[in-house]
């Protein structure tokens, strides 16, 4: 979002940025940023490459096989709480363009998108005991948790273009307007602690396989899917709809005459907006019976068709009927809101250094969320190519270390590269996005030297 070169592309984290690009048009083909973070689960000793070459075996701490002393093994971090969250935002055929209207210059563009994200956070870990091969307690209080993942489609609108003429900056306001396209969705929450409890299995196939029941529980459960259970295969439809609105104002200090600022701040709030859901299923367990949720053999190996099986059989074992945990149809899931504040500030020509913070703020019940982001950058930016060099404090507690590099039609890059190539102890998280884009009606400084009007004196 820094590079003043990006266009279209760094309008779903600034809708100002495709303003301060030089060139009259700017076309993406297609572009990709995946995502992964979490402190649950990790594989050791391996890189991302590693891993599509390499066999991966899970931990069995009975047999003395962990992450700690194997390598390529799946498993577990012993946390009391357990952190996900995943992204992947896939942008497709989406272009902008700048256009002079009574003399002022507006940047517009159309943009189509394909987002998955996933948040669980501080979700308390009862699924430690079992990871780590040990007993449960015999009582256990599990704290309230959240879960949200949602998949969507957006078609967006940008403009952009400068205000209050007369100040010494330049001020620039810009905004994108997106068509949600809402297609799978997941909402679940505990909304007070469940007791849990273990005893020994009646049957003592698996002695260390505990009974496990709970009770006291008020968990609702809302899903939707295109995934046809019947058939097997992923049938691509509109579940739900929404409006999405990002809005950003920059500020820069630029002499009049120059392509480049001299500094840049601006302000972002992302991705304001919901996506409604009218048909998804909504499950509600509150107060029933106790429920034997671990070697219960109506549901233990058991190969369910669909969520609503599953939870028609959870229903069966809460109230001895079905149905009786069906309560509606119909939610809503909030977009993952963000604040979203860079600060830009020009070395010498063609060399920026860059900070920036995205917070997120949920605002609609239900939403999805991103994970919270402190980075500094170093680029350099000319016209037909360009690279910098990052470091970032994801969630405030992860230091990663990144580079992009952006060659006339093709941009590289990540956020946190090491995972990706080097071997880590504990392999847990990693990011990547690419783009391949070009240029119509190429631009430089000298025609657009030419093009402005002499501010001489006649």
């Amino acid at each position: 979002m820094n590079d003043n070169y990006s266009g279209i592309n760094s309008a779903v984290l600034s809708p100002t940025q495709p303003f301060l690009n030089p060139n009259p048009w700017d076309v993406n083909l297609v572009s990709a940023d995946l995502f992964l973070q979490n402190d649950y689960a990790y594989i050791s000793q391996q890189s991302l490459l590693g891993i599509m070459k390499t066999p991966i075996y899970t931990a069995n701490p009975k047999r003395n096989i962990t992450g700690a002393n194997t390598p390529d093994t799946f498993d577990f971090y012993n946390k009391n709480n357990a952190n996900l969250l995943f992204g992947s935002d896939i942008l497709g055929p989406s272009f902008s363009m700048t256009a002079n209207i009574n003399e002022k210059k507006f940047v517009f563009g159309l943009f189509s998108r394909m987002r998955t994200q996933a948040s669980v956070l501080d979700f308390d870990n009862y699924l430690k005991y079992g990871n780590e091969m040990v007993p449960q307690p015999e009582e256990y209080l599990m704290k309230p948790f959240s879960a949200q993942v949602m998949n969507w489609n957006e078609i967006g609108l940008n403009a952009s273009t400068s205000i209050f003429p007369n100040s010494d900056k330049q001020w620039i306001l810009g905004f994108n307007l997106k068509y949600e396209i809402g297609l799978d969705a997941t909402n679940i929450i505990s909304h007070q602690s469940i007791d849990l409890t273990s005893s020994e299995p009646a049957i003592e196939d698996n002695p260390d396989l505990r009974n496990i029941y709970a009770s006291n529980y008020n968990v609702s459960a809302s899903y939707i899917t295109n995934y046809n259970s019947e058939s097997k295969r992923y049938e691509y439809k509109q579940n739900g709809f929404g409006l999405g609105l990002d809005l950003g104002i920059t500020m820069l200090d630029k002499e009049p005459r120059e392509d480049e600022y001299n500094s840049k701040f601006s302000f972002n709030i992302m991705d304001l907006g919901y996506i409604n859901f009218k048909n998804g299923n909504n499950h509600q367990f509150i107060n029933g019976s106790t429920i034997w949720i671990q070697n219960n053999p109506e549901l233990e190996n058991k190969k369910f068709e669909s969520p609503e099986q599953y939870l028609k059989l959870l229903s069966q074992e809460a109230y001895g009927d079905e149905n009786k945990s069906f309560v509606g149809n119909g939610f809503k899931m909030g977009l993952p809101t963000s604040i979203n504040v860079n600060y830009s500030q020009k070395i010498k020509e063609h060399h920026f250094v860059n900070f920036n913070w995205i917070q997120r703020v949920p605002v609609f019940e239900n939403s999805v969320k991103r994970n919270n982001v402190l980075n500094a950058n170093y680029s350099v930016q000319k016209e037909a190519f360009g690279y910098g060099v990052s470091t970032t404090l994801s969630e405030y507690k992860n230091v990663q270390f990144g580079a992009y590099f952006r060659l006339g039609p093709l941009i590289l890059g990540s956020e946190n590269a090491f995972p990706i190539l080097f071997q880590h102890k504990k392999l847990h998280a990693a990011n990547f996005y690419m783009a391949i884009k070009f240029y119509p009606f190429w631009d430089n400084a000298f025609k657009r030297y030419n093009r402005q009007k002499c501010d001489c004196e006649k």
